[in-house]
Parts: C-alpha cells; structure tokens; sequence
C-alpha cells in the first residue's frame, strides 16, 4: 500500500519513523485511526528521532513550508514542531 496522499516531506519523515522501529512503511494505512499504536519505540529512539526531525526542518526550508509555518527556523522554535508532530503522530512509547 504505498501513501501517495502524503508530500515528498512528510513520506521522508514517515519513512525514517517507521525505519526506527523496523515497521515497514508500504504496509502501514496512514489513514486508518491509531495508526500510529501499532508499534512502539524506547524514550531513547523517540528522542533521536525528535532530534533527527529538528535537523531536518532546520536544514531543508521545502520540509519546514511543508510540514510547518515556513517563519520558524530556529532551532527551538522547530523543537516544539517535532514535539507536535511526535504527540500526535509518535509511536506508542515502550513502558522503561
């Protein structure tokens, strides 16, 4: 099932959260509901994953008019972007 309802951007940063967690991407329905409670990641792969998503907002401005308001280019600012986008789009987090 490829996701082709989805941007460039957005199937990158789906594609490197499913990679995290061995999920194969071609097999997960984006639109189904609780889509995102199928798998499950550590504190510490959430974490690397919110870093990695900061890095590339701030180095691609396409990815930050895609996937935010394009303005935001600090690093901070784009910190609460990749929290957003983890709250509601994270996998489950794996009880430590």
């Amino acid at each position: 099932m490829e996701n082709k309802k989805f941007g460039k951007h957005l199937t990158i940063v789906l594609k490197e959260m499913c990679r995290r967690v061995k999920a194969p991407y071609k097999n997960i329905d984006f639109q189904k509901e609780g889509w995102f409670r199928e798998y499950e990641w550590t504190r510490e792969q959430e974490r690397d994953f919110s870093n990695w998503l900061v890095d590339y907002l701030y180095t691609n401005k396409e990815a930050r008019e895609e996937l935010s308001q394009s303005y935001i280019k600090t690093k901070k600012e784009l910190k609460k972007v990749a929290d957003f986008f983890i709250f509601y789009c994270g996998w489950k987090t794996k009880n430590d």
